[in-house]
């Protein structure tokens, strides 16, 4: 029985076949589930999906094309799982590299995928079984002021000298994190734990490419690579002159 705002779940495949028992478990756990085909890509900015996932290995599409263009038009992209075949897994760790949330190696077991979808949407702080942080008890998120930079994490929010940035998952945990403590300098592998935990398989070269992604988003907003530094031998931190205040979400 679906909750009266489930999450929405939408694969992007040729074949609906291919997906039909996944789609019947998160069904199950009360989540509203779609697909779309190849020749639909076009309808992902408003189908308003939580979660994409996308079968790559049926697709000749490019799985970062159809991401992409999920979170087009819209203030935060939706998180990105990419469904790659076994023996195919270096193609699963660079989707990841390259801006994806996770990838996970098909066939695989029906609780391992659940869990998997679980993990992602509660790493992202979606309601998962249609209870929000208040209800369960956890500790609300705060909002993080650094200099020009606020960000919101309840709304999936930021905003840089008054300019939204739109970023990826990946792009937003990392930044939420370093500016929650500035000044401190943590190694790749702290960013690693922190924004992917143990979830998917990466290396911390994934890091180093996350940052430059997120440095190309500040370039954006003109603020160049000023609030994410670079600390030699050591790892990243995000620039002391910006002192970061929480305070409550809105």
């Amino acid at each position: 029985m679906l909750h009266a705002d489930p999450l929405r779940i939408l694969f992007v495949e040729p074949s609906a076949a291919h997906s039909d028992h996944l789609r019947q478990l998160l069904q199950f756990e009360g989540m509203a589930v779609a697909v779309l085909g190849p020749d639909e890509v076009t309808r992902l900015p408003e189908a308003r999906a939580d979660l994409v996932v996308v079968n790559h290995a049926q697709l000749r599409e490019s799985t970062l094309a159809i991401a992409a263009l999920a979170g087009r038009g819209r203030e935060s992209r939706p998180l990105t799982l990419a469904l790659v075949s076994q023996g195919d897994e270096l193609k699963g760790v660079e989707l990841v590299e390259r801006g994806l949330d996770a990838y996970l190696v098909c066939p695989c077991g029906p609780r391992e995928f659940v869990a998997r979808v679980r993990a992602l949407l509660r790493r992202a702080r979606l309601p998962v079984d249609g209870l929000n942080a208040g209800a369960t008890g956890d500790m609300v998120p705060s909002s993080v002021r650094a200099g020009a930079l606020h960000i919101d994490p309840l709304r999936r929010r930021v905003r840089l000298s008054g300019r939204d940035l739109r970023l990826t998952e990946q792009e937003f945990q990392l930044l939420y994190f370093l500016a929650g403590n500035p000044g401190r300098v943590f190694d790749r592998q702290a960013l690693l734990d922190a924004v992917w935990g143990n979830e998917t398989f990466v290396t911390t070269r994934s890091v180093d490419a996350l940052v430059k992604r997120l440095r190309h988003q500040l370039r954006l907003a003109g603020r160049g690579t000023q609030l994410v530094e670079t600390v030699r031998g050591v790892g990243y931190r995000m620039a002391d002159g910006a002192a970061a205040q929480s305070v409550s979400a809105a």
